[in-house]
């Protein structure tokens, strides 16, 4: 097939391809990512210990320094989930403004969770 074959069977890549719209879904994971990044404290109900738990800017999670090994499945406005190496979730809810708690389905708890300034 020739090429004038191409521009004339009616095929138009302009308007088959909208580079705003990358764009936009790029925009909306960076508002996201950011959104979920810093540190946060919660308390172990159990031992009353006192844990930091980071987001860091590539999503990696990390509980008291300590990066976990897993893969974010699934990342909104209302939650941030991580499944780690055993299967296990850990999932960030979050309100309009901020992540407010931490499910960790180990141990089937919610931990309210405050943040840190770095």
């Amino acid at each position: 097939m020739s090429h004038k074959h191409y521009a004339t069977s009616g095929f138009d890549l302009r308007s088959r391809f909208n580079p705003l719209t990358l764009f936009k879904k790029k925009s909306a994971t960076n508002y996201l990512t950011n959104f979920y990044v810093g540190k946060w404290s919660f308390t172990d109900d159990l031992s009353g210990k006192c844990h930091i738990l980071e987001v860091s800017s590539t999503l990696n999670i990390l509980i008291d320094g300590r990066k976990l090994p897993g893969k974010i499945i699934k990342l909104n406005d209302k939650e941030l989930t991580f499944l780690d190496k055993y299967g296990f979730q850990l999932r960030l809810d979050a309100t309009e403004k901020h992540p407010v708690s931490l499910f960790d389905e180990a141990d089937n708890h919610v931990y309210p969770i405050i943040k840190v300034d770095d």
